[in-house]
């Protein structure tokens, strides 16, 4: 069931009503029981097989945490390592099997004519990477000794909280699993900036990522080579702002679900494109992976403590899985090359005490990231190459239509410039509004970005990662 069809807006409605009720009269732990079975019926209405891998996982890594006695250290943190590597397995076979499977293939071919290895047809569970990520960071918060077992039902909701479950953001167990187990009365968190992260939601995912979706990103992609070389770099602009409106307008629509909810979720996208270095756009840009990438990567390969060549080596390390994470594909591995090596030469430029004006810094910063976009976005390597030799073109005249792009551009980054305060003001705003002139706003904003939109469904890039 999609997040923006009206299906799900509808069956969501009846469900909050049924959800606060149940609080009123049963309390909390009721209401856990609730979502609990909502949020494996939402994930089985995809597949039952992907709910029930879920289960599978879930019980494992609840089972193993719960083996960890107290303390943390020598032999006694057997279960966490063992569950550490059954959940990379699991990731590893249904994510990237087949892409190794090719690989190895590929090498082998001159040594052994004969070489094979059996194929799996498998689908990919949609969210496994995220409630993988989640997993883990449950299981070695447990080992550390950072909190205790939660109990099964909330270790299950934990691990299957609908909002968070496809694409994040990737919650620690300290963020989200307290306001599990609390047993105080829920409350609908900050109904006003909810109704805003709607309307964010709505302007970002349902309009403008799929105008920039259709108008530029799909057919220059499709075919790179009639197009000139300004249209080639509008395209990759397009692209930027199109993943980062796709991927936010998630974003805030379930943290808008899981303040409906009473749920408090971490902040996953800070304005990246204002971002004056590699790593401040890191800092910016879908943070919960990059602090999980930093806590569980980065630091346990020893972080900065080491030489300055090792820590470049760490850096590069990190940013490899993470691109390895994003999708079992060469281009991914690439990518998340070429962000390693983009923060080791920032790296070097402030070693030798290289600055760059604020400016200057941004639209570097940003080309640099679009580039690393372009791999981002290709179907192969091959892809990546013809667009390069595209950017070649100079001899003939693109069309002008470029330019209304570049004006939109211009804007969004002004917009992003202005964008914390027009959603804290256009709250304080709201709370001077009844409920029913807010509804009727709703649905005319509605009504408004659908008319805006190009028609059909839109999709989750996110999705498939």
């Amino acid at each position: 069931m999609h997040y923006l069809s009206p299906e799900f807006a509808l069956v969501f409605l009846v469900f909050i009503w049924f959800y606060w009720r149940v609080g009123w009269r049963s309390g909390p732990g009721a209401q856990n029981q609730v979502l609990l079975i909502a949020s494996y019926l939402f994930y089985a209405s995809f597949s039952w097989r992907f709910a029930l891998i879920l289960l599978i996982f879930s019980t494992v890594i609840l089972g193993l945490a719960r083996l960890i006695p107290d303390g943390y250290g020598g032999r006694r943190k057997w279960p966490m390592v063992l569950g550490v590597i059954l959940a990379l397995i699991n990731l590893g076979v249904f994510k990237y099997y087949n892409f190794f499977r090719e690989e190895a293939l590929y090498w082998l071919a001159p040594l052994f004519n004969t070489a094979s290895l059996p194929a799996l047809d498998l689908i990919l569970p949609v969210g496994i990477s995220f409630y993988t990520f989640q997993g883990l960071a449950y299981l070695i918060s447990i080992g550390r000794g950072e909190r205790p077992p939660a109990s099964w039902q909330h270790g299950f909701l934990y691990l299957s909280f609908f909002p968070t479950l496809l694409a994040g953001p990737i919650c620690r167990p300290k963020e989200l699993l307290p306001q599990i187990e609390s047993e105080y009365d829920n409350n609908i968190i900050i109904p006003d900036l909810a109704f805003l992260l709607l309307l964010s939601a709505l302007i970002k995912k349902v309009w403008l990522a799929a105008w920039l979706a259709e108008t530029w990103v799909n057919p220059v992609f499709a075919n790179p080579d009639g197009y000139h070389a300004i249209e080639l770099i509008c395209a990759v602009m397009a692209y930027a702002w199109q993943l980062y409106f796709d991927f936010s307008g998630y974003t805030d629509l379930v943290t808008a679900l899981a303040l409906f909810l009473g749920f408090q979720l971490p902040r996953n996208f800070n304005q990246p494109y204002l971002a004056k270095s590699i790593s401040e756009f890191w800092q910016r840009w879908h943070m919960t992976l990059s602090l999980w990438i930093r806590d569980y990567v980065y630091i346990p390969l020893g972080g900065n403590r080491g030489s300055w060549a090792r820590t470049q080596f760490n850096v590069l390390a990190a940013m490899t899985i993470s691109g390895l994470w994003h999708g079992a594909s060469l281009t991914f591995v690439l990518w998340g090359v070429w962000h390693g090596v983009g923060v080791i030469l920032q790296n070097i430029w402030q070693k030798i005490g290289f600055r760059l004006p604020g400016i200057i810094a941004q639209i570097v910063t940003f080309i640099f990231v679009c580039m690393g976009w372009l791999m981002f976005r290709a179907e192969d390597w091959q892809s990546v190459e013809l667009f390069m030799i595209g950017l070649t073109d100079w001899q003939t005249l693109p069309r002008l239509n470029w330019i209304g792009l570049i004006v939109a551009v211009l804007i969004f980054f002004w917009a992003a410039t202005k964008a914390d305060t027009t959603l804290t003001k256009g709250s304080e705003l709201l709370e001077r509004w009844p409920w029913w002139v807010k509804s009727i706003l709703l649905v005319l904003s509605t009504l408004l970005v659908i008319e805006l939109s190009p028609p059909g469904m839109p999709g989750f890039i996110y999705f498939g990662f």
